[in-house]
């Protein structure tokens, strides 16, 4: 971490820590609040994986209260997540700079919100300084450090036994809905054009026929890309078992020489097209049958269209418990050193041969 990060990380702590002294929320729910007729403002304004696995709340808030307006407070990095949301009314767009946000926060008061919810599992300075500006009558968040921001708290489950999914989920229940007994289901929409998109590259490739394979290679960071050696032993062997496979290259922008350097040795590797925009890289994963990624992102897309996923993690902080794939069947194989590349070929390839007989004899079966 740079110190110029460190120090941003120090002053937003400070202010949460200062915000305790002087604000505190605590204003009670009535029980004749008509949810139905609410407008939410929900926060997560960090990742593309933060948005994806908070999904499963959308679904299950507009299915019990379809005349409920649900808005999202997104950042940058991820606001284009929910950009094809049919059930999301409006993507409030934060992007730090100081004169934007007074304007944002000022446009937000003025939608007089019923409920902002916090859907952070950990402190984040500016969700708490957005539940207490946002003008909403009540916030919501799980109970943690900055739990005095909220009107209502969520008993926050452990973050080493619990997945996030089921964590977020608890956030259901002031609104009548049982979080830890209700179907949760990752949701990602993918645009006519998108889908346009993939299945032009897959008729161009003549790949239909095909059991496909996808392999992104984009990790975020260094220490979690695989190696060109690793992916390229994995195909050589997958690619003599299993004649009916073949493996897609998926890649961010600037990864595209990597990209080819991978699939070079091998007839049944293609590099996947460039994909400047997200939703042509979540209607890629779509088309695939299987994908390997160590990109948490990639993860939970492929969990919304149910893809079998092999997913390999560099897993930092062990008192967490990984961001794995959620309700899709899976292989996940970890690390507990900052090196993706301590990950054995041969463990990878084993449990992508052991996801492919799961699946295959399931579906053979049905």
């Amino acid at each position: 971490m740079s110190i110029f990060k460190s120090a941003e990380v120090w002053f937003r702590t400070q202010v949460v820590h200062l915000l305790k002294f002087i604000a505190h929320r605590n204003r009670p729910l009535p029980s004749h609040v008509d949810f139905n007729a609410c407008k939410f403002l929900f926060v997560r304004n960090d990742r593309i994986g933060d948005v994806l696995v908070s999904s499963p709340i959308i679904y299950h808030l507009k299915n019990k209260y379809p005349n409920a307006t649900l808005d999202f407070f997104l950042s940058e990095k991820n606001h284009f997540v929910l950009e094809n949301e049919p059930l999301v009314r409006r993507r409030w767009l934060y992007n730090k700079r100081l004169i934007d946000t007074i304007k944002l926060l000022s446009a937000i008061r003025r939608e007089h919100y019923d409920f902002v919810v916090d859907l952070w599992d950990a402190v984040s300075s500016t969700s708490t300084v957005i539940c207490l500006l946002s003008g909403a009558k009540w916030s919501v968040g799980l109970e943690k450090e900055n739990a005095f921001v909220y009107d209502i708290r969520v008993p926050l489950f452990s973050r080493s036994d619990t997945h996030i999914v089921d964590r977020l989920a608890m956030l259901l229940t002031p609104f009548g809905i049982d979080g830890a007994n209700v179907p949760l289901i990752l949701r990602y929409t993918v645009s006519d054009e998108s889908r346009r998109f993939a299945k032009a590259f897959v008729s161009e490739h003549r790949l239909d026929s095909y059991f496909r394979v996808g392999i992104n290679i984009n990790a975020g960071t260094e220490v979690r890309f695989w190696g060109v050696e690793n992916f390229q032993e994995l195909i050589r062997r997958l690619s003599a078992e299993h004649p009916e496979m073949r493996f897609i290259i998926m890649h961010k922008l600037g990864e595209r020489e990597r990209a080819h350097a991978i699939a070079a040795p091998f007839p049944t590797a293609i590099v996947g097209p460039e994909t400047p925009v997200f939703d042509q890289f979540a209607a890629l994963i779509e088309k695939m049958n299987f994908l390997i990624t160590p990109d948490t992102s990639a993860v939970h897309l492929a969990a919304a269209f149910q893809v079998p996923i092999v997913a390999l993690y560099v897993q930092s902080a062990a008192e967490f418990a990984i961001w794995s794939p959620y309700g899709v069947e899976h292989e996940s194989l970890v690390t507990p050193v900052s090196d993706l590349k301590t990950i054995a070929c041969s463990d990878v390839h084993d449990a992508v041969n052991r996801l492919y007989e799961r699946v295959f004899h399931r579906v053979k079966a049905n």
